[in-house]
């Protein structure tokens, strides 16, 4: 799954550990660890960013800008036949609120959930663990879904909800929920609630609501076997996605191994370059569908 160059962004080059893009017509630059090879473009080309994201020696980052970002910046996504708003904010770890590796990841889960509501002659029932700013529940929501977006951070939640008012949908379309993703999931079994399709994007580690502390390699299955408790057995998906060092797609492929899906397929995502083939690498995952 390939990001493609999109009239809001542009990613200009890599290199030396960092990457420059245009977002919503800023020239930024941003660490990027995957980018071990040298950048094809000249210093002077890698000047012109107007905000710069640098690492501080506490492991932490904050934002250089020569002029301070429009507060309201928004970028617009286009899909089907709706025109998603996603609101845009710079964090200190280099982040706006936009993964843009998730694109086609977005894409995909638009058409899997028009599907399913074909198929199913109702609004899908889908959970987005891990969901952090919400584009996807935005997109599941336009797609027809009723979405439950799950994420630990009340200020994501609300970040989220800012994006959901300026695209328009219906309030009802998504529950935001503040909760730890397995606890979540947890509740959904012990009250028999089942689900049409799952999207998570676990981080390598991470806390909960409750100070619960998540370890990708230690919990992954245990999240796999909740997930699949409460997906339904018949016309469900499931799309898992990591970012983890070391991990590779057919791991991802042989965790979730189970005999009710008819359809598996692990991958690569990545983001291609404006101006040349180079892919940088942003991630793995695997989706599987029981229909």
């Amino acid at each position: 799954m390939i990001t493609q160059n999109l009239p809001n962004y542009e990613l200009l080059d890599s290199g030396f550990g960092r990457k420059l893009e245009v977002i919503a017509g800023l020239k930024v630059t941003r660490p990027s660890p995957q980018a071990i090879w040298k950048p094809n473009l000249k210093d002077a080309e890698w000047a012109l960013a107007t905000s710069n994201c640098v690492r501080t020696k506490d492991g932490g980052g904050k934002w250089e800008h020569r002029k301070e970002p429009n507060p309201d910046l928004s970028l617009g996504f286009d899909i089907g036949d709706k025109k998603l708003k996603f609101r845009l904010k710079f964090t200190s770890f280099g982040h706006c609120g936009v993964f843009f590796e998730q694109i086609p990841v977005w894409e995909w889960l638009f058409q899997e959930v028009t599907a399913l509501k074909e198929k199913l002659g109702r609004a899908p029932k889908v959970i987005n663990l891990f969901g952090y700013t919400g584009c996807a529940s935005l997109v599941m929501a336009a797609a027809g879904a009723e979405v439950f977006h799950v994420d630990s951070s009340k200020g994501v939640l609300d970040w989220g909800k800012e994006s959901q008012a300026l695209s328009k949908l219906d309030p009802k379309s998504i529950r935001w929920v503040q909760e730890d993703a397995q606890e979540f999931l947890r509740h959904s079994f012990k009250k028999n609630f089942t689900y049409d399709g799952i999207l998570a994007d676990p981080p390598s580690w991470g806390h909960g609501v409750k100070k619960e502390v998540w370890d990708f390699e230690k919990h992954i299955h245990l999240l796999i076997e909740l997930m699949l408790s409460t997906l339904n057995k018949e016309n469900s998906f499931l799309f898992l996605s990591s970012h983890t060092q070391g991990v590779q797609p057919e791991a991802l492929r042989n965790i979730i191994a189970d005999r009710r899906w008819k359809n598996i397929s692990p991958g690569e995502l990545g983001v291609k370059h404006k101006n040349d083939g180079r892919i940088l690498p942003a991630g793995i995952f695997v989706t599987a569908k029981s229909y």
